[in-house]
């Protein structure tokens, strides 16, 4: 039964445990950390639906060597896009690397008639700037336009491939159909506000734009731009504290 004296005995232990890896992942780096606001926390809610999910697991499986996002965040995505993922409305990822959310949000709404678009530089990470402390241009630069026609094979959907520097490279599409949920996974400051400012002009009220790495320990202008989003009257922005920002259109 539930007991005070133990629930705080067992903080302290975690509390103890989680500075202990936080100074791990320092020394293993060798960067200290400096800002009193980044660390390590072990959430006493213990809930991983991830891990019992049938459907997702099996999608999981095919789209895994994909993507670099954990199943924890992949999860997330997948549950949205059942619900937010409007029929005869589009898809829109920014930041797709080798393309497996996309990939996982195909397989998670089969039977829904949606147009799927993948954006990337396939050059690495761009637009690196003084917000940002640590990302610089060209990281990430291992995935290509290839990656995208695989994935599109694996899931039996055509995945529209975008390649440059987004929005200049969207320029010359012209959507049919409004944009019902987005995936933003751009590591940097400028990106994430360039891509946010172009996708959420053509959201639909009530749609939802998944800001990925909001709280990273090294994306911290991404972190800088959803806090300033969090602000704004115009959408109702919710943190998971797993590495993302849930951005609703009212």
């Amino acid at each position: 039964m539930f007991q005070l004296r133990k629930v705080n005995r067992a903080r302290k232990y975690l509390k103890f445990i989680t500075n202990f890896l936080f100074k791990l992942f320092q020394l293993n780096l060798r960067y200290k950390e400096t800002r009193t606001d980044y660390g390590i926390e072990i959430f006493e809610y213990f809930y991983l639906p991830w891990r019992s999910n049938e459907k997702f697991k099996i999608i999981y499986d095919k789209v895994s060597d994909f993507t670099l996002n954990p199943q924890s965040r992949l999860y997330t995505i997948f549950e949205n896009s059942q619900k937010y993922l409007r029929e005869d409305t589009v898809f829109i990822e920014v930041g797709t690397w080798k393309g497996g959310v996309c990939g996982l949000v195909s397989l998670a709404n089969k039977e829904k008639n949606v147009e799927i678009y993948a954006c990337d530089t396939f050059s690495g990470v761009q637009n690196s700037s003084s917000r940002d402390s640590f990302f610089k241009d060209g990281e990430y630069s291992d995935a290509s336009a290839d990656d995208i026609k695989k994935i599109s094979k694996i899931v039996n959907r055509n995945i529209h491939v975008v390649e440059g520097i987004f929005p200049e490279s969207f320029q010359n599409i012209n959507l049919e159909k409004n944009i019902s949920m987005a995936h933003i996974d751009v590591d940097t400051y400028i990106s994430a506000r360039e891509s946010f400012e172009f996708i959420s002009s053509r959201l639909v009220p009530g749609g939802l734009i998944i800001l990925d790495d909001y709280g990273g320990w090294f994306t911290d202008g991404v972190t800088k731009f959803g806090e300033e989003l969090k602000l704004i009257e115009d959408y109702i922005s919710i943190p998971n504290h797993l590495g993302q920002l849930l951005i609703f259109k009212k």
